[in-house]
């Protein structure tokens, strides 16, 4: 396999050296700003809350990712709707 050899040398200058971006008038430089949404604030409190459970919760919560994972988790419907329900309700 042949590969030519760059016909524009002027490609590879303009790699090399250094260039300057404009700067746009009415723009603040130098000053950064982050915001974060009210899921990833929502997400990094119950990271929070995760990370400060018992020793207990913790192995209830491996247990239940276990039995998941090896297909043994059984649902029970009927409860979930009556959480559902009782969450509602409280509103």
């Amino acid at each position: 396999m042949k590969i030519n050899p760059i016909a524009n040398p002027n490609i590879m200058r303009s790699y090399q050296s250094p260039r300057t971006i404009p700067v746009k008038s009415g723009v603040l430089t130098g000053r950064d700003e982050v915001v974060f949404s009210e899921e990833a604030l929502s997400f990094s409190k119950i990271m929070t809350e995760v990370e400060t459970r018992t020793q207990e919760e913790r192995a209830h919560i491996a247990d239940i990712t276990n039995a998941v994972r090896q297909g043994e988790y059984k649902i029970d419907s009927d409860k979930i709707a009556d959480k559902i329900l009782e969450s509602v309700l409280r509103r």
